[in-house]
C-alpha cells in the first residue's frame, strides 16, 4: 500500500495526516513546532511525519508523497518560503528541498491558507456540486484563499485574498500592517479580545476575556460582549459580501479558530448577513444565507488541503491565471 502525508505547519503546532492513496485517512499526529532554526524546524516536522506514520501502523517506507501549507509567502514553483516571522524563515528559504531531502519523497508545497482553502473546496463539494469557492480564515489574523475554475489561485504576486489587510473603517484601529481600520483589525481574534480589554470587560477572575470567552458572554446577553461581536460580525458579513461581489465564486466557507465558537459566532454573522440583504435587492441576490457556510469542528481545512496536494500537486493558478 502506498501513502501520502498532508502537513499544515503553523506557529506553534504541527499537524499531520496519512491517507492511503483513496485518501483514506489511516493516521494523525499532532506536535509543538519548532521553528527556532530551519534545522529545528525540518527535524520536528520529520517527526511528524514518523508519528502520523507510527500511528497508522504502516511502514515508513510505504510513503511516496507529501503535501505542506505554511504560513508566510511562499512561491510553490520554486518551494520557497519567506516571511514566515513564527517560523523565523523572514528570508526566503528552499523548504520544499529541505523537506523532500529529509523525507525522501516529493514535496507539494502551499501557502497555509491556500492549502486550507483547498481542503474546504473538497469538503464542500462532498455536499454540492462546485467549482468556486472563497475561504475565509479568521483566526490569529484574517486572510482568504480562492479556488477558481476548481483550480487554486494565487495571483500575480501570490497575494490574491489577502483580505484581512483591506481598510474597512476608516475609524476603526491601527492594524500591525500600518493602515488604520484593516478588517483584521477589527475582527480577527486578538482585536475582538483587545476590544473586550478596552470595555472593561473582565472574567470573574478579574483577567480581560480570551477571544472564546467573548463570543461565551456575548451568547449569554452580556452587553458589552453583545456589541463587540456584533461589530465584528458586521465587518465579517461585508467581507463575505465583498468576496462573492469580487470573484463572484459559488460559496464562502469560514474556518479558523474564532469561528469555532459554535452558535456564538455564527448566529450574529447570519444576522448581519441578514440586515445586509434587507437593504439591497443586489445584495439578496448575491448572497443569500445559504452561500455562506462554516467547516465543522472536528475538520481540519488546512491539514486535509495539504493531503489533497499530496493526493495530486498540481492545481495552481499563477500568475493571474497563466
Amino acid at each position: 500500500m502506498t501513502l501520502r502525508v498532508g502537513l499544515d505547519i503553523g506557529g506553534t503546532k504541527t499537524a499531520a495526516v496519512v491517507v492511503d492513496h483513496d485518501g483514506q485517512v489511516l493516521g494523525r499526529a499532532v506536535r509543538p513546532t519548532d521553528g527556532a532554526n530551519p534545522d529545528a524546524l525540518i527535524g520536528a516536522t520529520v517527526e511528524t511525519v514518523k508519528l502520523a506514520l507510527s500511528d497508522s501502523a504502516r511502514p515508513n517506507d510505504t510513503l511516496i508523497a507529501a503535501g505542506v501549507g505554511v504560513p508566510g509567502q511562499v512561491d510553490p514553483a520554486s518551494g520557497t518560503v519567506r516571511l514566515a516571522v513564527n517560523l523565523n524563515l523572514r528570508e526566503p528559504f528552499r523548504l520544499r528541498e529541505a523537506l523532500q531531502e529529509a523525507l525522501g519523497v516529493p514535496v507539494a508545497l502551499e501557502n497555509d491558507v491556500r492549502a486550507a482553502a483547498w481542503g474546504a473546496y473538497h469538503w464542500a463539494r462532498s455536499t454540492q456540486p462546485l467549482t468556486s469557492l472563497a475561504y475565509l480564515s479568521v483566526g490569529t489574523g484574517i486572510a482568504a484563499g480562492l479556488v477558481l475554475d476548481g483550480r487554486l489561485y494565487r495571483g500575480a504576486h501570490g497575494m490574491a485574498g489577502e483580505i484581512g489587510h483591506i481598510p474597512m473603517d476608516p475609524a476603526g484601529p491601527r492594524c500591525v500592517c500600518g493602515a488604520t481600520g484593516c478588517l483584521e483589525a477589527i475582527a480577527a481574534g486578538p482585536a475582538i479580545s483587545a476590544a473586550a480589554a478596552r470595555a472593561n470587560i473582565r472574567t470573574h477572575s478579574g483577567r480581560p476575556p480570551s477571544t472564546k470567552e467573548v463570543f461565551s458572554l456575548a451568547a449569554g446577553g452580556h452587553p458589552e460582549a453583545v456589541a463587540i461581536v456584533d461589530h465584528a460580525a458586521g465587518f465579517l458579513s461585508r467581507a463575505i459580501y465583498l468576496l462573492l461581489m469580487t470573484y463572484d465564486v459559488e460559496k464562502v466557507v469560514l474556518g479558523g479558530g474564532v469561528t469555532q465558537s459554535g452558535d456564538a459566532f455564527e448566529q450574529p454573522l447570519r444576522n448581519a448577513m441578514k440586515a445586509l440583504r434587507a437593504n439591497s435587492a443586489l445584495v439578496a441576490s448575491m448572497m443569500p444565507d445559504e452561500k455562506a457556510g462554516i467547516v465543522p469542528p472536528h475538520f481540519h481545512a488546512g491539514v486535509m488541503g495539504a493531503v489533497q496536494l499530496a493526493l495530486d500537486p498540481g492545481p495552481v493558478l499563477r500568475q493571474g491565471g497563466e
